[in-house]
């Protein structure tokens, strides 16, 4: 079968792990005997254990709870461990906050730990750097299983499904298999981006793959390729009774490792759930929980090949050069995949009538509006938001113009978009007091948040042509504060601010952006207002 390759040593697979997704971010804990130590400090008697909560991924938590399960309280270190099924991007946004975060945690890829501890600023115990491994496979009908020599030649093929690049790291890990193989050199990861454009405008349209399920349902009745993991493969294939084929290129595939870590929150229970994390990671790796996950298609932490001939075999683990250049990489991709959820802010502060060349200042931002409408397609959201001190009446400083709808969503007779453009054209009417940016921009960016989509990148765009103004207002310092403290990483919203000429404080717009990850520019003449709008709705995330 295409994909079979000499086995990778347990080092090597898992050096190529840490070194993309938790190298001098995440503390390891040596399992070295610690679970035995542990279980010896609970006593032998256990007459009263205490309770921990696990968070698996789905794809995994099944055969984790039934390991558990068999475990008696005193392997565990004189504790019950309740284990649910949760998407490793929700678990990571719950650690990333502190809130309802589990004591234990097993995501399908240590990517996942990594982005959580760029979150938080804070180490993460791992009571085990893997407890299971799977590699990403390229799955079609039996007869119809085509050769790749490389992950980008696999990437260019005009029928792949790959999933969602915001939820699931398998649909990643083509694009990481790529960059993998391009490894330092410029020119081929230029070549990997290039090859990123037609799947995600592909992608924008099949948001809904993002279950391997769905998209090997689909792959069965329409033909193609998906990426899939190994284990998912062989699990629709039993559960269905589906013959597919599955290969990965000659050049190895991307793992997924399946990390435990300790996640709950420091105090008195975080050394006592280290022990217990220890002895679950003990427990996994025992001769019967080995067992028990290749019997749910999972290969062992070494990668070495599932027994009875199942799977593909000797696959080599391809490792990242260069992470930053992976990351920066996937965010292009998610950028072109996901269309645009974003609310507008227009300041109508009394300076927005000052002349700009042979217009004013609003009048130019209307002309600049009514471009960047016409360049979204109809499946991006938008809305639009007002804004001046008192301008939505007492304390509030915008008003709500238009929500945030798709563009050819139907509004009374007419079109958002055609709604967009007829409340833009409303903006030079409103021109008058002071500027309301900080209350507003916090609003608008709560607004965002609460009606979140993952479909999506969502945003606030804010332009306007000077500082605050409003005395009654949080201060800019509260306003960082509270924007850093309240973005989800794994559900991003991103600010991107649009200074109007010398007259915006364009320092204090920079940091607004910089607190969610967004970019800030500026327009210093009135001929750049339009360019530079058309430039930041292209951007979205800023980056």
């Amino acid at each position: 079968m295409p994909g079979r390759h000499s086995a990778p040593s347990e080092a090597s697979g898992s050096t190529g792990l840490v070194k993309y997704g938790v190298l001098a971010v995440v503390l390891l804990v040596v399992v070295g005997g610690g679970v035995y130590a542990a279980q010896k400090a609970f006593g032998s008697g256990c007459s009263d254990p205490s309770s921990y909560t696990l968070a698996a991924d789905p794809a995994i938590a099944p055969v984790v709870d039934d390991v558990v399960r068999r475990a008696t309280a005193e392997d565990l270190g004189c504790a019950k461990v309740q284990v649910t099924p949760v998407d490793s991007a929700e678990a990571s946004a719950a650690v990333s906050k502190g809130t309802d975060a589990p004591a234990l945690w097993i995501p399908d890829s240590s990517l996942w730990v990594g982005k959580t501890v760029r979150a938080t600023g804070s180490l993460v115990d791992l009571a085990s750097q893997s407890v299971a491994s799977t590699p990403a496979v390229i799955a079609a009908r039996k007869d119809e299983v085509p050769f790749f020599d490389t992950w980008l030649t696999a990437l260019q093929l005009e029928s792949l499904r790959i999933g969602n690049p915001l939820t699931n790291t398998i649909s990643d890990a083509a694009i990481l298999g790529a960059l993998a193989e391009a490894g330092s050199d410029a020119e081929a990861v230029d070549s990997v981006s290039a090859a990123l454009v037609p799947i995600a405008q592909a992608q924008a349209s099949t948001r809904g793959e993002a279950d391997p399920v769905v998209r090997l349902d689909e792959m069965s009745a329409e033909g193609g390729v998906s990426v899939v993991s190994e284990q998912s493969f062989l699990d629709y294939q039993n559960s269905t009774g589906t013959e597919f084929g599955a290969t990965v290129p000659p050049t190895g595939s991307f793992f997924l490792n399946f990390p435990l870590a300790v996640t709950e929150p420091a105090g008195e229970r975080h050394e006592a759930a280290k022990a217990v994390g220890l002895a679950v990671a003990e427990a996994l790796g025992s001769k019967s929980g080995l067992a028990s996950l290749s019997d749910a298609g999972f290969r062992a932490p070494d990668n070495a090949p599932l027994s009875d001939d199942r799977g593909l075999g000797d696959v080599t683990a391809l490792t990242i050069a260069d992470q930053q250049t992976a990351e920066s990489t996937l965010r292009r991709y998610q950028v072109l995949a996901l269309p645009s959820r974003t609310l507008v802010m227009e300041d109508v502060s009394g300076s927005m009538a000052y002349s700009a060349g042979a217009d004013t200042r609003i009048g130019l931002t209307v002309q600049a509006s009514d471009t960047g409408n016409r360049l979204f397609p109809n499946n991006a959201a938008l809305g639009l938001w007002a804004f001046s001190i008192g301008l939505g009446g007492g304390s509030q400083d915008y008003r709500e113009l238009v929500p945030i709808r798709r563009l050819d969503e139907n509004v009374d007779g007419t079109t958002q978009r055609n709604l967009l453009l007829q409340q833009t054209r409303t903006l030079p009417g409103l021109v008058g007091g002071g500027t309301g940016l900080y209350d507003t921009t916090l609003a608008a960016f709560r607004t965002v948040k609460d009606g979140y989509d993952p479909d999506y990148i969502n945003s606030v765009i804010i332009l306007t042509d000077g500082s605050n103004e409003d005395p009654g207002s949080i201060s800019l310092d509260e306003l960082l504060s509270t924007l850093r403290a309240e973005q989800d990483p794994t559900k991003p919203v991103i600010i991107v601010t649009i200074g109007i000429t010398d007259d915006a404080d364009a320092g204090v717009l920079q940091q607004i952006s910089a607190a969610t990850g967004g970019t800030s520019f500026l327009a210093r003449n009135p001929a750049e207002i339009p360019n530079v709008f058309v430039n930041a709705l292209k951007s979205r995330t800023g980056r």
